[in-house]
C-alpha cells in the first residue's frame, strides 16, 4: 500500500474544468472533491541529461497559466525557439484546418509535414507531450487524427484552465456513482454476453467460480472494445467487425521512491518529467507526486514517484507497485467505427460505453459523454448534471492565453530566425 491516503489512483488521473466540463459538472453534482494540480513539466533527451525545455505554472484565480523557463544561456535560444513553435501551432492550425478541408482526413504527422512544422519541434516537444497524455507510443502520436489532436490543444476548451484533481480517489468516485444502485457486484468475470430478440442473457462466474446466468431488459458494456469483443455473442456481425478493428497499446506504471529517475539537476525537477530517448518508441514521465497538489504535499513525508513507461527501471527495493495498463488509439480510420457502433447501439439490447467510442481523445471526458449519450437514446432525462456547450461560449481565459500565444509567437519568432 503506498505511503499516503488520498491520490492512491495509478496513474494519476486529472482533468480540466475547461476540457472536462460534463465531467466537472458530474462531479460537483456527487459531491467529488477536487482541487487544482500542477502538471507543468520538463523535458530531456536522457535520464541523465539536463533538461532542453521547462515551462512552470502561474497560478490565477483558477487559471495556470504556463510560463517557459530559460534553462542557462546555452539553453534560452532552444526553449523559446520550442515554445515559440508550440505557440504558433495553438494560434495558427485551427485557421489551417477551416482554410484546407483536406486536413480533415490528416494524420498528425502529415499535418504537420504539409505546414511545415520543424521535426524539432514534433519529436522534442508536441510527441513526447502527446504520448505522455495519450500513454501511447510515437508511431500512435504520429498517426492521430490532426483534428482531435488541434481541438484538444487549440479549440474551445483545449487550454483553457488549471488541470485538477480528485483528492479522494477514484474509489470514492465511484463510491458516489453506486450509492443508490441496489445491486452492486465485484470480483465476477464475464464469461459472455448473449444478445437476443426480447432479452439478453449474462453468464459470469464470481470469486469462488461459481457460473451464474441471468437475464435482462438491457445491457451495457461499459468497458474497453477488445473486452466487448471477447464476451459478446451477437447476430450483428457489423459490431463485431467495428469492435474488432479498435487498437490497444500497453504501457506499464511504476509507484516507486526511486529519486535517480529525476533530472540530476534539482532545479529541472517538476511535477512531471518527460524523457525523449532517441531509442525508445514512446516518452517516459516520471510524476514528483509531492508537488503535484497542496494534499500530496501534505500527505506525504518522502518524495514518491510514478513512472509510466520507464526506459530506466527504478531500483527493486524502492518499488511500491507494478501495473500494465491498456489504452485506446484512435486513427483517421476510427470514425466508421465509432459510426457502426453508434447506429446499431441497442441491437439485441446490447448498448456500448466508453471513452473509444466518440471521435475526441479518449479521456475521461469522452466517457462521460458516451454515457451521456447512451443515457439520452433510452430516455433518460439527464439536464441536472450534462453540460449545455450550446450556452457556453468560448471562454474569455482561452480567447486571453490565445493572445498570449500570439505574443510569444512574435517574440519568439526573433530567437527562431537567429539560432
Amino acid at each position: 500500500m503506498p505511503p499516503f491516503r488520498s491520490g492512491r489512483d495509478i496513474p494519476l488521473r486529472v482533468f480540466s474544468e475547461s476540457y472536462y466540463p460534463n465531467l466537472t459538472k458530474l462531479y460537483r453534482a456527487l459531491g467529488v472533491k477536487y482541487q487544482a494540480a500542477d502538471y507543468s513539466f520538463s523535458c530531456r533527451a536522457g535520464y541523465h541529461l539536463h533538461a532542453y525545455f521547462r515551462y512552470v505554472n502561474i497560478f490565477l484565480k483558477g487559471m495556470a497559466l504556463p510560463v517557459p523557463m530559460c534553462l542557462g544561456a546555452q539553453g534560452m535560444i532552444s526553449c523559446l525557439r520550442l515554445a515559440y513553435q508550440f505557440a504558433h501551432f495553438v494560434k495558427h492550425a485551427p485557421r489551417y484546418m477551416d482554410e484546407d478541408p483536406a486536413c480533415a482526413d490528416m494524420s498528425l504527422g502529415t499535418f504537420l509535414e504539409t505546414h511545415k512544422y520543424s521535426k524539432e519541434f514534433a519529436f522534442l516537444l508536441l510527441y513526447p507531450m502527446l504520448s505522455v497524455v495519450c500513454t501511447c507510443s510515437y508511431k500512435a502520436v504520429d498517426a492521430y487524427p490532426a483534428e482531435i489532436i488541434i481541438d484538444y490543444f487549440a479549440n474551445k476548451y483545449g487550454l483553457s484552465g488549471a488541470q485538477c484533481r480528485a483528492y479522494e480517489g477514484t474509489q470514492d468516485v465511484v463510491r458516489r456513482l453506486t450509492s443508490s444502485v441496489s445491486r452492486v457486484v465485484t470480483s465476477a468475470t464475464i464469461t459472455h454476453v448473449e444478445a437476443g430478440g426480447t432479452a439478453c442473457i449474462l453468464e459470469w462466474k464470481d470469486h469462488t467460480g461459481t457460473l451464474h446466468k441471468e437475464e435482462y431488459d438491457e445491457v451495457v458494456l461499459a468497458m474497453q472494445a477488445n473486452a466487448s469483443l471477447q464476451v459478446l455473442r451477437t447476430h450483428v456481425v457489423s459490431q463485431l467487425e467495428a469492435l474488432a478493428s479498435f487498437k490497444y497499446e500497453k504501457k506499464r506504471v511504476v509507484l516507486h521512491t526511486d529519486a535517480s529517475l529525476m533530472p540530476p539537476r534539482s532545479r529541472d525537477w517538476s511535477p512531471l518529467n518527460i524523457v525523449v530517448e532517441p531509442t525508445a518508441d514512446a516518452a517516459s514521465v516520471t510524476v514528483w507526486m509531492n508537488a503535484i497538489d497542496t494534499s500530496l504535499r501534505q500527505e506525504l513525508s518522502a518524495p514518491v514517484f510514478q513512472t509510466w513507461n520507464p526506459t530506466v527501471e527504478p531500483e527493486k527495493q524502492t518499488v511500491i507497485c507494478d501495473y500494465a495498463f491498456e489504452r485506446p488509439v484512435v486513427t483517421t480510420s476510427s470514425a466508421s467505427a465509432m459510426r457502426v457502433l453508434k447506429e446499431t447501439q441497442g441491437r439485441g439490447h446490447v448498448w456500448f460505453v466508453g471513452a473509444y467510442c466518440r471521435y475526441t481523445m479518449p479521456l475521461l471526458e469522452n466517457g462521460v459523454k458516451s454515457a451521456y449519450e447512451l443515457a439520452t437514446a433510452m430516455g433518460i432525462d439527464i439536464a441536472d448534471v450534462e453540460f449545455d456547450e450550446h450556452k457556453q461560449g468560448t471562454s474569455s481565459y482561452n480567447a486571453t492565453l490565445l493572445g498570449l500565444m500570439g505574443v510569444l509567437a512574435s517574440v519568439g519568432a526573433l530567437y527562431y530566425s537567429c539560432a
